[in-house]
Parts: structure tokens; sequence; C-alpha cells
């Protein structure tokens, strides 16, 4: 159990440059692109793959919690992230 780098990593979750940041410029690009077929799918596929890297990191996140003292926990709960992933 490491709080503190839970805390660390949850930045890369919802950062200005988190993996959520990245999933949504891509779906949005998706979404608005003209050109049906091969290049909107890539765009899409690559945002689903953003998908998968929130929730590696989510995962990764939780188990750094798993264990953790009840003290360092509650400390790192006064992020609302980590306590979204904590509830």
């Amino acid at each position: 159990p490491d709080p503190v780098y839970a805390h660390k990593l949850q930045e890369l979750i919802g950062g200005a440059y988190g993996e959520l940041t990245v999933t949504m410029q891509y779906l949005f690009q998706g979404w608005n692109c003209r050109i049906e077929g091969k290049y909107k799918d890539l765009i899409m596929d690559t945002a689903t793959e953003e998908i998968g890297h929130v929730e590696m990191l989510a995962t990764m996140v939780a188990r750094l919690l798993e264990g953790a003292p009840a003290t360092a926990t509650a400390e790192a709960v006064k992020d609302p992230v980590m306590a979204a992933v904590i509830v």
C-alpha cells in the first residue's frame, strides 16, 4: 500500500495531460471526422485504447490504496478524485 504514490498516479488519470483528457480529445475528433472509413476508425480505435489506459491507472490507484493505514487514506481522500476511487 502506498497512498502517496496513488495520489501522484491519479494526476495521470485526470490531469491537464492525463488519459481522460487525451481520451476526450480523440473521441471529439472521431465524432467530428467527416471522412467515413479507415481514418475515422483509426481515431475511434485510438480513443478506445485510451479508455483502457484510464482503466489500468484506476486499478493501479485502487490497489495502491488497499491495506493502506486509515490515517494515510484519510489524508488521500481530501482530493476529490481520490475520494471517488476509494468510495
